[in-house]
């Protein structure tokens, strides 16, 4: 489904201060925002990502420029089955890993290997989580095939 065009003019100062650290946790004006209903709202229905890049807080009336250190959100828990690879973000939104939206390796600051990141909806990503990287790299190695289809989560010495 397309994104909605964002209609709001960019302010010439934002007067809000938001950002979403490497880690997906949200603060406004340096202060982690600790209602995490709040940061579910803000991301399901106002978080938006522009054609160059930037991501916003949106809402039918206004619109506040937020800086993400990498990408808003994390997986924090996978499930895999015979027939489906399931992971859910920070904020508890399931993806499902499939041919058309598959895990896609990439360099992360601080990383000898690139890690995986997967696409969440209109152009917002999530990063595998640090602990759920480990956990499925020990249970299935470099890759897990799901209903026939090999999904990388690891390089191999030759991807390099």
């Amino acid at each position: 489904m397309p994104t909605a065009p964002m209609i709001q003019p960019q302010p010439d100062q934002d007067p809000q201060n938001f950002r979403i650290d490497s880690e997906g946790r949200w603060f406004h004006d340096g202060q982690p925002i600790a209602r995490e209903a709040l940061v579910v709202l803000f991301a399901h229905r106002g978080l938006k990502r522009d054609a160059q890049g930037r991501y916003w807080l949106q809402s039918p009336y206004e619109k506040y420029r937020v800086e993400v250190e990498d990408v808003p959100f994390i997986v924090t828990d996978y499930d895999i089955s015979e027939k489906e690879f399931v992971l859910t973000t920070n904020i508890g939104e399931k993806v499902r890993v499939t041919p058309d939206n598959p895990l896609e390796l990439r360099s992360y600051k601080g990383a000898e290997n690139k890690i995986p990141y997967i696409h969440v909806r209109e152009g917002l990503y999530a990063r595998i989580g640090r602990a759920v990287y480990y956990e499925l790299a020990l249970k299935y190695g470099e890759s897990v095939t799901v209903n026939g289809h090999a999904y990388k989560f690891a390089e191999t010495l030759d991807d390099s």
